[in-house]
């Protein structure tokens, strides 16, 4: 069985960065905010001199290059206009407080850097209300942004960037006013109204509206330190992304988020491309996906992304933990990647030099770690477990999977009671773009994993009507540990026993 059908024609996503600071607490009175995976140290760059961290009386001593005090911006000033009307390399502190900003076009070298409790927010407050026929009614919303994506069958309202709020809890879009009850809202757009179906009376009720917190083209950038939360973004771009716009494949090279969380915004968390470092960053519930990346040598570290997708898009178009796209030098390492709606760590279109090391890739939807239609790789030392259970067709339900990729070597890896095991597929993907090469299964090598306690297959398929794979493109496991009785492989289009297995060649 084929995958459902995806777009290939992933706008090319963005560069991130960072040096500098430490999250703390968010906005909302008693909310148990997670911390990131793990306290970086304190570092000092060519722009800043940081004592930085303290309780929240403590004054930032932050410097620039030149001797002068970092730009501190309070939540009532204007943010981005201050941004736009400073110059390359300026350092901004942003006080405790929520920051309701319009998009922030950085220039070359700027830093921006969020006192604990500063909080960057693309929402507004919605505050009058209509009640009538058990629903409630604020009319006077203008925000429609670019709709885009392809939605799962119960969730057609995904493609509309717009999320609406209830104490810091998103409701569900739904298609029309007539379905709207608790828990659920529907924006009339063509009226400009929106309806609840709960009483907004003594509630906090906000609708996301600006389309990114940062975007452009500049180099060099970085975030460290805030919340980002309740952006507006389509589908495929990011809260955080440094193309200029859409068209702008590659965008700003060498930036640097670190410490961020980055929570509740429509499309994608975190989008970084060329040179990007994303780092100790908490990604969780964005409404298609937390992590994204195009480019060369882009890394992802110590990051933790969970539950993301929450919009209700295709996770077989492109929604879930993450996805790498048209990237070189790939490297993601030792992030905890766990119970997003879709596969969790996904390469997938003409990436090649990708190392996938030490993540812990947990109870995610779809595939754990998925390596497709690309090039050279190296998957190891990862703990995978409790993967593929929400689509678990024929081999797709895989913990590891590498589809149609040459050069690719899985090893030293735990693979534990996923709804399959570790996966090699070869199909016919001449639909895709292929720079380096045809896009086929060899040199496939498995070699010193633990492969337990997977309800499916471990091994090779094909969709194109050729033993090739098996016979003649160099595929191997070899020295793995299995605890997996019954026909729990797969070889020659069939499930084998595993003394099978081991007559086929493979162990």
């Amino acid at each position: 069985m084929s995958p459902p059908p995806r777009d290939l024609l992933l706008p090319g996503l963005a560069v991130l960065g960072a040096i500098l600071l430490v999250v703390a607490a968010t906005r909302s009175p008693g909310e148990a905010v997670p911390p990131p995976m793990a306290d970086g140290p304190t570092t000092t760059s060519t722009t800043t001199s940081l004592p930085i961290i303290g309780d929240l009386g403590t004054e930032f001593q932050i410097t620039q290059s030149d001797g002068s005090p970092a730009i501190v911006v309070t939540p009532d000033e204007d943010l981005a206009a201050i941004v736009a009307a400073a110059r390359a390399g300026t350092t901004f502190v942003l006080a405790e407080g929520i920051h309701r900003s319009d998009t922030i076009i950085p220039a070359d070298g700027q830093t921006f850097l969020g006192r604990p409790g500063a909080v960057l927010s693309g929402a507004i407050h919605v505050e009058t209300f209509t009640p009538g026929d058990g629903l409630w009614a604020a009319g006077g919303q203008t925000a429609e942004s670019r709709v885009h994506g392809t939605c799962e069958p119960d969730r057609p309202r995904c493609v509309h960037a717009e999320d609406l709020f209830l104490d810091d809890v998103a409701l569900r879009h739904v298609g029309s006013r007539a379905q709207v009850g608790p828990g659920t809202w529907f924006f009339d757009y063509a009226a400009d109204t929106i309806y609840l179906g709960d009483d907004p009376a003594g509630r906090i009720v906000e609708l996301s509206v600006v389309p990114a917190a940062f975007r452009g083209a500049a180099d060099q950038v970085t975030i460290r330190g805030l919340a980002i939360e309740k952006f507006a973004v389509p589908a495929q771009q990011g809260a955080i992304d440094s193309r200029a716009d859409t068209e702008d494949l590659v965008g700003g090279a060498g930036w640097s988020i670190r410490d961020n969380i980055v929570r509740w915004n429509h499309g994608v968390g975190i989008a970084a491309t060329t040179g990007a470092m994303v780092s100790d960053n908490v990604v969780y519930e964005n409404g298609q996906m937390g992590l994204a990346a195009k480019g060369a040598g882009v890394t992802f570290e110590n990051n933790e992304v969970y539950r993301n997708n929450t919009a209700g898009f295709s996770s077989g178009w492109e929604a879930g933990g993450s996805k790498f796209a048209f990237t070189s030098g790939l490297v993601v390492r030792n992030n905890h990647v766990y119970e997003n709606f879709g596969p969790g760590l996904w390469t997938d279109i003409d990436n090649i030099d990708t190392l996938y090391e030490g993540n812990r890739v947990v109870d995610n939807e779809r595939m754990g770690i998925f390596h497709e239609i690309s090039y050279d790789a190296v998957i190891r030392n990862n703990e995978v477990r409790g993967n593929g259970f929400g689509f678990d067709e024929w081999v797709w339900g895989a913990g590891i999977i590498v589809s149609t990729s040459s050069n690719v070597e899985v090893y030293d890896n735990v693979v534990e009671g996923n709804a399959d095991g570790i996966i090699g597929v070869h199909q016919d993907r001449s639909d895709a773009p292929a720079s380096y090469g045809p896009l086929q299964l060899v040199n496939l090598a498995v070699h010193g994993n633990v492969i337990a306690d997977n309800g499916g297959w471990t091994g090779i398929g094909q969709d194109v009507g050729s033993n090739q794979v098996f016979t003649d493109f160099n595929n191997r496991f070899f020295d793995n540990t299995y605890r997996q009785d019954g026909e729990h492989f797969f070889w020659l289009n069939e499930p084998r026993s595993q003394s099978e297995w081991e007559r086929f060649g493979q162990n």
